[in-house]
């Protein structure tokens, strides 16, 4: 049936012992990013500097939490708030602030910044890389310990210090503040802080993949982008685009090679295997008729979709690798267990 305006609001869950689930079109953070290294050089002589990247929906408590590379997360609080206030004439010259009057409104949009993760110059080669590092550890939390944190805003300086600075010393980029449509939460909130262990230890290898590999990327990047897409059959499409791209060496027979490659090489063999096969063909049909434009799927296929692409990039994040042709072929026909 077609998804109702109640499904893309429906609050749904992943359980986290489910094998152990978006971010954020990376094109459009990648026009950000260039914005703030606009913003940072018009305030000091080197955008090469060390940023916080500001979380939300996530509570840390005394935890401090180390990454390689010197990357740190912890608590902190700050409520950043983007107010609406308007002008009614242009700049004499662009960069110039707009003449009054001005004139406040209701509306704008304010989140809690419960966490903050500190990225050191030393991290990566360049700020954009950095940035992108921030990113990935955002995902890896979505995928493995809560789908509900986000990242409000970077900064330039940790968020309580900007309570003391100077007017104007800090600069504060807002990144993910639209809506959640499909909205994804941890089965038990408690758990969220000590699930971070499988984040920090497998950091470097999700770096790398995303660094090297296009399908992870395309995965990853559909998985962190479905809960703000507001027509649920788009999500439907991406996700199953993006396990197309790992599991589809043709064009053809898609539907049973696709649905027999993700079941062999998630389940080893048996009735399992079998079962989960034909689970996956059901849910590639409902695919189908989303891309044709006549979506049949309901908010349990999409979040039994979500499941499967997570247990899919979990396995890929374990091994360090997408599997090839031949090693889903292995998988397929006995030669190598799926897990």
């Amino acid at each position: 049936m077609n998804s109702s305006i109640g499904e893309l609001q429906s609050i749904v869950k992943i359980l986290l012992s489910d094998v152990g689930r978006i971010k954020y079109d990376y094109r459009i953070l990648h026009v950000k990013v260039s914005k703030l290294e606009r913003i940072m050089m018009a305030g000091r002589a080197s955008v090469q500097e060390q940023f916080y990247a500001g979380l939300s929906n996530i509570e840390l408590g005394e935890q401090r939490i180390e990454f390689p590379r010197g990357i740190v997360l912890q608590a902190t609080f700050a409520h950043l708030m983007s107010p609406m206030v308007m002008a009614f004439a242009k700049p004499e010259k662009e960069g110039q602030p707009h003449p009054g009057p001005w004139k406040s409104a209701r509306g704008g949009f304010g989140q809690d910044i419960s966490a903050q993760l500190f990225v050191p110059n030393e991290a990566g080669g360049s700020f954009g890389e950095r940035v992108q590092m921030a990113a990935t550890i955002l995902f890896l939390i979505r995928l493995w310990s809560s789908p509900a944190v986000t990242m409000p805003a970077l900064a330039n300086m940790a968020f309580s210090d900007v309570k003391h600075a100077p007017d104007a010393e800090a600069h504060i980029l807002p990144l993910e503040h639209q809506p959640r449509y499909f909205e994804l939460y941890p089965a038990d909130d408690t758990r969220v802080a000590a699930s971070l262990t499988w984040v920090v230890d497998h950091f470097e290898k999700a770096w790398t993949l995303r660094k090297e590999s296009s399908e992870f990327r395309l995965a990853a990047d559909a998985l962190d982008a479905g809960q703000f897409v507001q027509n649920t059959a788009l999500t439907f499409i991406s996700l199953w685009g993006a396990l197309e791209a790992i599991f589809s060496p043709s064009t053809t027979e898609l539907r049973f090679r696709v649905s027999s490659l993700i079941a062999s090489y998630l389940y080893p063999p048996g009735a399992q295997r079998r079962d989960e096969q034909k689970k996956i063909a059901a849910l590639y049909d409902k695919r189908s008729a989303a891309a044709h434009g006549k979506p049949k799927h309901a908010g349990d296929d999409l979040l039994a979709t979500f499941e499967l692409l997570r247990k899919v990039l979990i396995r890929i994040i374990g091994d360090g690798k997408v599997p090839s042709r031949e090693e889903l072929d292995d998988c397929l026909f006995g030669a190598r267990s799926g897990k």
